[in-house]
């Protein structure tokens, strides 16, 4: 009897020992299996990602970056008018009829672009101003599509059917394009400088083709005046680049022109905002002199 005790209390204990490990294994068992099957779950989500309709359906959800916005006004003076050679009653018409361009914003994205149209009412409608906003998708239907941004009726109709005389506004992929379409009732002289119709023909003539595109009409690129920087000057000489760098300038641009010759003066802003992120860097990197030590 005096052996049996100590046995059975070495086999208690025995059994104690392994119920703990067997616990303990089971634990362990239990937290693998747990990371093995969050494991296969990660890999089916990767899996899942080339699948080409759930790469589509990710793409039509995630936006799409704006890179540009161009900002254009013009001014048609009397001599525009004059060229036209509107009479007093088609003047008086347009005064009263007619809305005015007063901006367009063309915000260009990655996949298209939205032209906000801000025209200036009749003088009947107490001149207030009218805002439209329309979205361009460019060769979408692979043909030379435009989209008309602004018109204006330069004569009262003649008669039903007829369209008038128009000043019209068109954005042609990356070019603003300003044409007028006469049909004339009598034969224009030549050699003055301005277009001959044919008689009872509708013709057109682009007056302004102003591309989209800075490198094209870098030419034209001035200060603006509405910026408190124009009034220090550009920073021409070996410097000019640089202080553009770190300057707003950099992804800021202003082009403006004047054709005296047909009275059209105009004036395009440009934020290219995929400058924006590399004139930050700078104007981070040199926003301060590093100091040097002596030796």
């Amino acid at each position: 009897m005096d052996i049996i005790w100590p046995t059975l209390g070495v086999i208690v204990i025995v059994a104690f020992v392994f119920f703990v490990l067997a616990q303990h294994w089971q634990h362990l068992l239990r937290q693998q299996s747990n990371a093995i099957r969050q494991l296969a779950q990660h890999v089916q989500n990767l899996e899942d990602m080339a699948d080409p309709e759930l790469r589509r359906r990710l793409g039509d959800a995630a936006p799409v970056p704006l890179e540009q916005v161009f900002t254009f006004t013009m001014r048609l003076g009397e001599r525009f008018w004059s060229a036209l050679r509107t009479t007093e009653e088609d003047r008086k018409y347009v005064h009263d009829y007619g809305s005015f361009l007063a901006s367009v914003k063309l915000e260009r994205w990655r996949s298209h672009t939205v032209a906000t149209v801000s025209e200036i009412l009749p003088a009947r409608k107490s001149a207030d101003l009218q805002k439209r906003t329309l979205d361009y998708y460019p060769n979408a239907t692979g043909g030379e599509d435009a989209l008309s941004l602004w018109d204006l009726a330069l004569a009262r109709p003649v008669a039903a059917g007829l369209r008038p005389p128009s000043l019209e506004l068109l954005l042609r992929g990356d070019t603003l394009e300003l044409r007028v379409s006469k049909i004339s009732s009598e034969p224009e002289p030549n050699g003055n400088g301005q277009p001959s119709f044919p008689n009872g023909q509708e013709t057109t003539a682009v007056l302004l083709r102003l591309p989209l595109d800075p490198a094209q009409i870098e030419e034209f690129r001035g200060n603006d005046p509405e910026s408190a920087s124009a009034q220090h000057g550009d920073g021409n000489g070996g410097n000019g680049a640089k202080q553009r760098l770190n300057s707003a300038s950099y992804w800021h641009a202003f082009y403006s022109a004047s054709d005296e010759r047909l009275g059209i003066d105009w004036e395009l802003r440009l934020r290219d905002l995929s400058k924006k992120a590399e004139w930050e860097r700078w104007h981070v990197w040199e926003s301060g002199a590093i100091p040097v030590g002596k030796s």
